[in-house]
């Protein structure tokens, strides 16, 4: 099944316009970087990208698009703000209105399917906000977030530890033992890390705490929220990014253990971890960090940046969509893998700390396995198709 569909998409893909605009945010000046604000840049017909134009904005390190208006949207990292671009001819941006305030470096946007909320996740203070968008794509009203959904977080390792010093275990040594163990790690002060956030097809919200090594679920109702459930992971993994499989799976991606979550529900709505593996073909080194996650168009892979050694892995999707398997490695072509994006045949990656945006063809295993060339771009930090 998963064989077919990706033939049919491939066939979609190579339909497309052939030589897309991408937007690229970076780290500016005011981050002591060297990158231009927000860059557009043009994928040629052999697979390369070519600079178009630039705007510039503070450190927009994460870009995120309107799914039906000619919007775009900007983390300013730095500053802790967001604000709302229209674009203007082929590759102009102009500011929609005054940026507004939301958390501590503020650092990944979502903006829902239907076009009216857009998610803002915050690594400094660990709030997720959620804010309303007008029938233009500017922030409705004074773009104050909705208060239900900026509380901050509580360590549910810290909470699951108070429940156990009330248990009563008796004699049983190894309960004891593990009880020790959950009060310890509770003691560690770990500050909340808001990370990503995803749509899920119910409309409900799935949200990444790397401080808390915790994915959370969310009801939402228009921009106000509710904690649905959460999902803890292992001790000091560090969920980072996600994306949805079309088989109901989500798989996530760990910054410090640098492993993929795959977690799935039953019949009872509840979401579990169903598997995990390692994230590339071959061993993590020490100062590996794996920064994003993707899926191809063919639905039959995921492709994972890693900082440090600076790999592309590519990891197949088999069985019912939750069996996964890393299948290859491959230098990103640069140093600090910060993002990637695919487009169609093309896999294009941001090395963050050699400036530059590397540009590979995928083979029919959809492995990046030819360089193409790299572009010069300062501290490239997110590339989205526009």
């Amino acid at each position: 099944m998963l064989a077919r569909t990706g033939v049919r998409l491939k066939s979609m893909a190579q339909l497309e316009n052939p030589t897309p605009l991408f937007w690229l945010g970076s780290y500016t000046a005011d981050a002591g970087r060297s990158g231009a604000g927000i860059s557009a840049l043009r994928q040629e017909e052999k697979g390369t990208l070519k600079p178009v134009s630039h705007s510039q904005l503070d450190s927009p390190s994460f870009v995120a698009v309107h799914p039906t208006l000619p919007v775009v949207y900007a983390a300013l990292e730095k500053s802790g703000q967001v604000e709302a671009l229209a674009r203007r001819g082929e590759s102009g941006l102009l500011p929609l209105g005054k940026p507004i305030e939301a958390g501590d470096s503020v650092c990944q946007l979502t903006v829902t399917p239907d076009g009216s909320t857009l998610i803002a996740s915050c690594y400094g203070d660990g709030r997720v906000l959620l804010y309303a968008l007008a029938a233009n794509g500017s922030f409705a009203s004074d773009g104050v977030p909705a208060a239900a959904s900026n509380d901050p977080y509580g360590d549910p390792l810290a909470a699951r530890a108070a429940e156990l010093e009330n248990a009563d275990f008796g004699d049983d040594p190894f309960a004891e033992l593990a009880l020790r163990k959950a009060v310890d790690d509770a003691a560690v002060d770990r500050q909340s890390r808001a990370h990503a956030s995803l749509v899920l097809p119910n409309g409900r919200i799935a949200t990444t705490d790397l401080g808390h090594d915790t994915v959370r679920i969310w009801r939402r109702a228009g921009t106000r929220v509710s904690l649905a459930q959460e999902i803890v992971l292992p001790f000091g993994v560090g969920p980072r990014h996600l994306v949805w499989h079309p088989s109901g799976h989500i798989h996530l991606v760990t910054e410090y253990s640098n492993e993929i979550f795959t977690l799935g529900h039953g019949d009872d709505g509840v979401w579990r971890v169903v598997a995990s593996v390692l994230a590339t073909a071959d061993s993590i080194e020490n100062g590996d960090n794996a920064s994003e996650i993707s899926l191809a168009v063919s639905r039959e892979q995921l492709h994972v940046s890693i900082r440090g050694t600076n790999r592309v892995s590519t990891v197949s999707i088999g069985g019912d969509g939750s069996t996964l398997r890393a299948i290859s490695d491959v230098d990103s072509g640069g140093n600090w893998p910060r993002h990637h994006v695919e487009s169609g045949r093309f896999l294009h990656v941001a090395n963050q700390r050699s400036n530059e945006v590397s540009s590979f063809s995928l083979d029919a295993r959809g492995i990046p396995s030819k360089l193409l060339g790299s572009v010069e771009a300062g501290s490239p930090t997110c590339l989205v198709r526009a």
